[in-house]
């Protein structure tokens, strides 16, 4: 037996209503049918008996648009009663929809025990990760998206870090409170940030030799072109002489026939004509020779030029694809290394982590799974793991106080231990002397032994 509930935009509404008894249990599931609207969202179902109440609600991750009925705790179904069901989806943006409510009724059935009971905050816990998961994988498409010519095989790679980040969300649901599993599933976690590091690191050298390439095949080209030219320059020249050597000898054969009209009338008359038309043959052949000339110098400047830019645009080009799959694995490395620290906190692992911190911005971390925390460097975004800064110093301070409206805080300093043990949250805060607005990273350890205790 199904619930069936249909969603068009934000109207929902049970197209197979049921008679349910109390105290059944042979309910199947609860199965959604969503309108496109809800594509790309987060689903979760919000469930309640007959007037809603926070504390009394229940909210279950919705999978492949079905929540399994073995995931409803069975007091839903304890009594008479008329069962609430709604719906609402968060995207990767902070967006949110939200859905009219359905009732179905549960009459009255024969008593029954309670047997099954799930605590709802767990679940909470899980969907809150998941939505983190896909929150990181989704802005790492969307940095992939603007070079997705180059970097096809860097997308592939995404797409297989969201559907491993899908199957760690059910991983985690399965084995809630079993930290040894957990703590395998982290350390796969942490062989997937290699594995991207060094995918990111492969496509880069790729693209440096596609870069290689195509730098060779332009220089190629413009061997090529200046050959062509020189050649074209060559052929000209060639021609322009034949015309000088034709005009030459149209001019002698005048000479000679100006002279034989001419013996007569004297030998420095026929000299001064064949000087003149000596001195027109070398102007016009002189000319001829500076406007080749000319030509030469102007094409050979245009191919210079031409090569030159050519070069400089692959280079540019270079840099900036470099630059940006540089800041993409950086950027995915760091977020996904302070989610590593985020869900060891929240499943009380003792470990190493990253928060993410602003200049003069109040937080807190819970804390309320361990007894002594130390801090170490702070880096700026992009510097993690290098060129870190040591606290305190003369224009960086970090404070921690038991809570937010405590009038005594501690300024932190490094590598030192701080006893929490009887704090379930951490307030801190950082102060820079100078005007900076950029994220921020420090480093922390929480753990349960002190590692100052002396053995006597």
């Amino acid at each position: 037996m199904n619930i069936n509930i249909e969603i068009k935009g934000q109207q929902a509404h049970i197209v197979n209503q049921q008679s349910l008894i109390s105290g059944t249990s042979n309910l199947e599931e609860i199965k959604f049918d969503f309108s496109s609207e809800w594509d790309g969202y987060t689903k979760t179902a919000v469930i309640y008996v007959d007037d809603y109440s926070i504390s009394d609600s229940v909210k279950m991750l919705v999978e492949k648009d079905v929540v399994s009925a073995e995931k409803l705790p069975d007091w839903l179904f304890r009594e008479e009663c008329e069962l609430y069901i709604g719906v609402f989806g968060d995207n990767s943006e902070g967006r949110r929809i939200t859905s009219t409510i359905v009732c179905q009724k549960v009459k009255k059935g024969v008593p029954v025990d309670v047997v099954n009971e799930i605590t709802p905050d767990i679940y909470n816990q899980i969907i809150k990760i998941m939505c983190d998961a896909k929150a990181l994988v989704k802005e790492a498409d969307e940095k992939i998206e603007v070079n997705k010519g180059y970097l096809e095989q860097a997308e592939q790679k995404a797409n297989d870090a969201a559907d491993y980040a899908d199957r760690a969300g059910n991983y985690l649901e399965e084995v809630v409170g079993q930290k040894t599993d957990v703590e395998k599933l982290i350390a796969d976690i942490d062989v997937k940030v290699n594995e991207s590091t060094t995918n990111i690191a492969n496509i880069t050298e790729a693209k440096m030799n596609d870069i290689s390439s195509l730098t060779e095949a332009k220089s190629n080209d413009i061997a090529t072109l200046t050959t062509a030219k020189m050649e074209d320059i060559a052929n000209t020249t060639n021609a322009k002489l034949e015309d000088i050597n034709n005009t030459a000898q149209a001019q002698i054969e005048s000479i000679n026939t100006v002279a034989q009209q001419n013996i007569k009338s004297g030998t420095d008359a026929v000299n001064k004509a064949a000087q003149g038309k000596i001195y027109s043959i070398n102007e016009t052949a002189q000319g001829q020779i500076n406007a080749i000339n000319n030509t030469a110098t102007n094409q050979i400047g245009e191919i210079n030029g031409a090569a030159r830019g050519q070069i400089s645009a692959i280079n540019n080009t270079a840099l900036s694809q470099i630059d940006s799959i540089n800041n993409t694995a950086i950027s995915q490395i760091e977020n996904m290394t302070v989610k590593y620290s985020d869900m060891c906190r929240t499943l009380g692992i003792e470990h190493e982590g990253y928060l993410k911190i602003k200049n003069t911005k109040e937080g807190s971390m819970d804390v309320s799974k361990f007894k002594y925390i130390k801090f170490g460097m702070i880096y700026k975004a992009g510097n993690v793991g290098s060129q870190g800064i040591t606290i305190p110093t003369s224009s960086w301070h970090f404070y921690i106080k038991e809570n937010a409206e405590a009038n005594k805080s501690t300024m932190v300093t490094s590598d030192k231990e701080y006893d929490i043990s009887s704090l379930s949250k951490l307030n801190y805060s950082l102060r820079i002397l100078y005007e900076y607005d950029e994220d921020l990273f420090i480093e922390y350890k929480l753990y349960n032994k002190s590692e100052e205790t002396t053995e006597e």
